[in-house]
């Protein structure tokens, strides 16, 4: 029997192929989050995807999704996710089961047990499972009046240090010449028609800038890092004291690859919630999402 698993993000989506829990074979494709993109792209983006495995689709049994657009508390209510779906369920000739990023995630780290998992990729959020089973989330606002410490809101806070440097509001920068190198314009103001431009920037990219530039000893980068952090850890704490239990994994481009957004998520998190015990899924969330789709065919999804 073969799954497949797919790891959705705000810039990009990994895929991987099982049989009988074996990786057969693996491909990326493009972001699926419907939050911001058109279900009907990111429905493409999927579909090539499939195809990039190299796998008959008459062979597949079914398929799972770890979702960033999806929000477990929303349910029938979420029009974009419908639009989504039910464009795949028209082009797919299996079945497939979709929750939110940080829930599949969480699943392969806990196994279904007690525990918290924090992600920040391109958005962020936490989730806990309490030894009762019952789920609560925080964060997971979305880009525009949340998503704290993810890549989004790093990028989005250097944006705004390097502009108000611009104006003279505020300290000179690196942060200014590396925004203007990255989104190739020679002045600040030309920066205007490209953030506001269409199709929209990929904003999230900027932020491994801003880390670069704190790397570089540049003191508004690193605070912007330093806030980034401290606020994934409240995430985090919160959710480990109601859960009751100390497991807390983390997940995406901003806790893995980012060293000063880490250790100042663990020194912060350790500091109000010392019974914290931070570990990365043993299982990553395109075989997990793979393995939930199992358990919906065998009708014990969890």
């Amino acid at each position: 029997m073969i799954l497949i698993g797919a790891d959705g993000g705000g810039t990009k989506t990994k895929l991987a192929a099982f049989e009988n829990g074996v990786r057969i074979a693996e491909a990326l494709a493009g972001p699926l989050n419907v939050r911001v993109l058109p279900p009907e792209e990111a429905a493409h983006n999927l579909t090539e995807g499939l195809d990039a495995l190299g796998i008959p689709w008459e062979k597949i049994a079914a398929m799972g999704i770890a979702d960033p657009s999806l929000d477990d508390a929303v349910g029938e209510d979420d029009e974009a996710a419908n639009a989504f779906y039910r464009i795949l369920a028209g082009r797919l000739p299996f079945p497939v089961y979709a929750r939110s990023d940080v829930f599949i995630t969480l699943e392969g780290l806990t196994r279904g047990g007690p525990g918290t998992l924090v992600i920040a990729g391109t958005g962020s959020m936490g989730m806990a499972r309490n030894r009762a089973g019952e789920l609560r989330v925080a964060g997971g606002w979305g880009r525009l009046t949340g998503d704290e410490g993810s890549g989004y809101f790093i990028a989005v806070r250097g944006i705004r240090a390097a502009l108000r440097a611009a104006d003279g509001l505020d300290r000179p920068t690196a942060l200014l010449d590396a925004l203007l190198s990255h989104f190739g314009v020679r002045s600040a103001r030309q920066l205007i028609p490209v953030l506001y431009g269409e199709p929209e920037p990929d904003i999230a990219a900027f932020a491994a800038d801003v880390a670069r530039c704190a790397d570089d000893g540049d003191p508004a980068a690193a605070l912007i890092l330093d806030d980034a952090a401290d606020r994934l850890a409240e995430i985090a704490a919160l959710l480990v004291r109601w859960a009751e239990c100390p497991t807390v994994g983390i997940w995406g481009s901003v806790l893995l690859r980012n060293r000063r957004v880490r250790e100042r998520f663990e020194t912060s998190l350790h500091t109000s919630c010392g019974e914290a015990e931070i570990t990365m899924p043993s299982v990553p969330a395109e075989e997990a999402a793979a393995e939930y789709a199992h358990k919906c065919m065998d009708g014990s999804p969890g």
